[in-house]
């Protein structure tokens, strides 16, 4: 019974070390995963667009934790015009290997630190060279010591997933976010390739004009772009979301 007791003990002591806190995406509550991207098709968008990512952290554990951003890695960017808003400070440009706030910022036990906090890409509207900022949130005892695992995200910029209305005379999508089928109501025949946010395609179906599916049961949970195709060669793209 001792045994049991002391694995008992030394397992709930492990938990208590790895799930320190969570990072959740403001807009709709969704928590964000290691090694997540967060991409956008625009740059220098407005503050209350989608491509400025609010996000907030929750000290999930007992005890006081405090937090630093750290930038692990830039793509196709020196790191100027991107801001990073953490705990009432603001960076208008970050830098390679750089932690922020400089001082960590304090989260109490059980709270949500989420007034203010932000990843905004604020280069010019009209940039073409896609771009990447890996940013790893690390957590801290008052000590100063490391505690729980890091959560390391990237935020993307790619222009090449801009959605187009234009060049199809009728499509409809639905549900834009799904489980297992897409819905896909047509005027003509169609070609339609899914690629996920890094432009890898990962899929290939053909739509008959009227009503259709697509099967999407087997693609793992995150958002879609469908590039859908008529014979003359015009386009429609359309975003999903694979729950």
């Amino acid at each position: 019974m001792k045994k049991k007791l002391l694995f008992m003990s030394l397992f709930l002591a492990s938990l208590v070390s790895y799930a320190q806190f969570e990072v959740r995406d403001q807009s709709d509550d969704s928590l964000l995963s290691e090694g997540q991207v967060i991409a956008f098709s625009e740059a220098g968008c407005a503050y209350n667009d989608p491509c400025n990512f609010k996000f907030k952290v929750t000290n999930t554990s007992t005890t006081d934790i405090y937090m630093r951003i750290f930038v692990d890695n830039l793509t196709g960017t020196d790191g100027s015009n991107f801001q990073l808003c953490f705990n009432g400070v603001c960076l208008n440009n970050v830098s390679l290997n750089s932690g922020y706030p400089s001082t960590p910022a304090l989260i109490a036990a059980g709270t949500t630190n989420s007034a203010g906090n932000n990843f905004w890409n604020q280069n010019s509207s009209d940039t073409t060279t896609p771009m990447s900022w890996t940013l790893r949130f690390q957590a801290y005892d008052a000590s100063g010591f490391t505690v729980g695992t890091p959560l390391t995200v990237t935020y993307e910029f790619n222009p090449s997933l801009s959605v187009d209305e234009t060049e199809l005379s009728f499509l409809e999508v639905y549900p834009t976010s799904t489980q297992n089928h897409l819905n896909v109501i047509s005027s003509e025949d169609l070609s339609a390739d899914i690629f996920d946010l890094v432009g890898r395609k990962v899929m290939q179906a053909n739509i008959t004009s009227g009503t259709d599916t697509i099967d999407v049961s087997n693609l793992s949970a995150q958002p879609y772009i469908i590039r859908f195709t008529n014979t003359s060669g015009n386009t429609m793209t359309k975003k999903i979301v694979k729950k």
